[in-house]
């Protein structure tokens, strides 16, 4: 049985609830957890496993590393554990911006139109079964 203190377990859950995963290395004598720095990596251990039993975190082990992730029902439990609002979602749950492309001029659309059909109709040819270039 491993004691963790609430700053502990808090340091853990806020870290999830940011992040949305961990990832845990299979050594309990490790002193410290890689990304959790406050907190020794058997504690981390412990922390996800109760987590993943109770169906908060998602398990997959490969090469003597736990990758958990957080379901749906445990955002819910950590951010109402942490007294957050149940509007702040992991890292993992947000949606990635998209770049903007630059504003083309209405001269050159026309221009990258004509190369662009150009190139379409060369690729629909065939080459001829490999007996040299067209």
């Amino acid at each position: 049985m491993v004691l963790v203190s609430r700053a502990e377990k808090r340091a853990i859950y806020s870290y999830l609830l940011k992040e949305g995963v961990i990832v845990v290395r299979k050594d309990s004598y490790l002193p410290r957890h890689q990304n959790i720095t406050d907190v020794a990596n058997l504690k981390v251990q412990m922390i996800v496993k109760s987590l993943t039993s109770q169906g908060f975190l998602a398990q997959v082990f490969n090469w003597q590393w736990n990758y958990y992730t957080v379901t749906n029902k445990g955002v819910t439990f950590l951010a109402k554990a942490l007294g957050v609002s149940a509007n702040v979602v992991p890292a993992t749950y947000k949606q990635k911006k998209t770049a903007l492309a630059a504003p083309v001029k209405a001269g050159e659309e026309g221009e990258k139109a004509a190369a662009a059909e150009g190139e379409a109709a060369d690729e629909a040819t065939p080459a001829g079964m490999g007996r040299g270039s067209r």
